[in-house]
């Protein structure tokens, strides 16, 4: 009895141990469960913690990928005033604009955004609006300036009639200022900032320039929504609208990271650097053309808004004209084709009496071989000094073949002379386009000739506000 009893409790022990050792074993496994648990936890704090950030980068679907974090991770880079938001539809149009289908294209648009895009950026930073609006003229138009929508609209900013009477832009039988790369970034410039005032967003300010600031307004009354995001009010929006913001941030990270996906730039035709002139007298474009030694298509193509090859200006409504500065520009043709001069060349006979100009005239004048400047004014009874100056000629200036202008002297002297109580003579004018913290007063200081009195008479202004953008007519001496 006592043998069994001591059996019993050897094996009760032995049980016990081996429950124990078991009861080790499970909590063991647990705690290393409640390990790896917590371990999943908090990357999973992480990862949440990581995707809140998005927040900064409004309506941002999961990432998927590697590429998908890529591309997150470049648009916060590129990121300044206007939100980039990264979701399937950007993504759509991503992979579109980066395709090898549309890289011939996107070369286009690199080349053209080369010339443009300066423009743009200057006119922009000067009305105080953000660098990366320019990248909407490129959804608007592929940067063609001569492009009409189906609904009408005109020019690399996209204007409608209505709207580009609104903010001033001219369009005659002489002129549509919508093609005007300057004008129609001025005009589309003043737009944003009214949209921007009106809505305090900048992806509801750039959507209403797709469909309107009236559809925005009811959109809004539609959705119920206080202050929404673009996001958010996208689906009472019209659909081409809610897919123009996706374009525009798409094709903002497609040209700015161009290179990565191995986009070139293709050549357009803007070779060369552009100087602005004002003129404020008619302009053969012709004879631009021949001045700057380019056809008369590679000019126009500088100047898209002029209907015919003649620039149509006066002293009251001056215009722009956009020369290529040319290695081979002739600064004696440019002079007499912005000033009305009788270019046709004349070749005179070495028996003449007198090689003069005629009185109240100028003319030109093609040097032959072995010519010197000193012949040539004796040739014309001038001087050396008048030759270099009326054709912008130094001591080591080539002259033979060149065409020389030769002014009428006792004309080029009674001009030197300032005129005196003149009634025939009206003021001349040219353009000023007002800028930051201009007044009328800073505008009267920077040209001799006008007054606060002057702009406000000539430009009809009653008070003494002013909006940047806005374009005054200046009188000059």
């Amino acid at each position: 009895m006592k043998k069994h009893y001591l059996w019993g409790l050897l094996l009760t022990l032995s049980g016990i141990s081996f429950g124990g050792y078991a009861q080790e074993m499970a909590i063991a496994e647990s705690s290393e469960i409640t390990f790896l648990t917590e371990a999943v936890n908090t990357q999973k704090k992480g990862l949440v913690a990581s995707l809140d950030s998005l927040k900064k980068l409004p309506y941002n679907d999961a990432l998927h990928n590697n590429e998908d974090s890529l591309i997150y991770q470049r648009m916060r880079t590129i990121q300044k005033t206007v939100p980039l938001a990264y979701n399937e539809k950007i993504k759509f149009f991503i992979d579109k604009y980066v395709s090898q289908n549309y890289n011939p294209y996107m070369s286009k648009l690199q080349g053209l955004s080369q010339y443009y895009f300066p423009i743009f950026e200057e006119i922009l930073k000067a009305n105080h609006l953000p660098d990366e609006v320019k990248y909407l003229s490129v959804v608007e138009s592929s940067l063609d300036p001569h492009l009409v929508s189906r609904s009408g609209a005109v020019g690399l900013w996209q204007f409608m009639y209505g709207t580009a009477k609104v903010y001033d832009l001219t369009m005659d039988r002489n002129v549509d200022e919508r093609k005007d790369p300057y004008a129609a970034c001025h005009a589309a410039s003043r737009y944003f900032m009214d949209a921007y005032a009106e809505f305090n967003d900048w992806l509801l300010a750039l959507a209403s320039y797709n469909c309107g600031r009236g559809a925005v307004r009811r959109a809004i009354q539609r959705s119920g929504l206080t202050n929404p995001s673009f996001w958010e009010l996208s689906p009472f929006l019209p659909q081409e609208t809610q897919n123009y913001i996706p374009k525009f941030i798409a094709m903002t990270y497609a040209l700015k990271y161009a290179d990565q996906y191995g986009i070139g730039t293709a050549g357009v035709g803007f070779d060369w650097e552009a100087k602005t002139i004002m003129v404020d007298r008619n302009v053969d474009l012709k004879r631009i053309a021949q001045a700057v030694n380019l056809s008369l298509e590679e000019v126009k193509k500088f100047n898209p808004s002029y209907k015919s090859a003649v620039i149509a200006a006066t002293s009251d409504r001056p215009k722009r004209l956009i020369l290529p500065q040319t290695q081979n520009l002739n600064d004696s043709l440019l002079y007499a084709a912005l000033h009305h001069i009788d270019t046709a060349p004349v070749v005179y006979a070495a028996t003449e009496s007198s090689d003069k100009p005629s009185p109240g005239s100028d003319k030109t004048y093609k040097v032959k071989p072995n010519e010197t400047l000193s012949t040539v004014a004796n040739r014309f009874g001038t001087t050396v000094q008048n030759l270099k100056a009326w054709n912008n000629l130094t001591s080591k200036s080539r002259i033979a073949g060149r065409t020389l202008i030769v002014k009428n002297e006792e004309v080029s002297r009674l001009a030197s002379v300032p005129k005196k109580n003149n009634q025939s003579s009206g003021p001349r004018f040219q353009s000023y386009v007002v800028r930051k913290g201009d007044t009328l007063s800073d505008i009267a200081n920077k040209f001799k000739g006008t007054t606060v009195t002057h702009l406000k008479n000539d430009n009809g202004l009653k008070g003494s506000s002013l909006q940047i953008g806005q374009k005054l007519k200046v009188r000059t001496l």
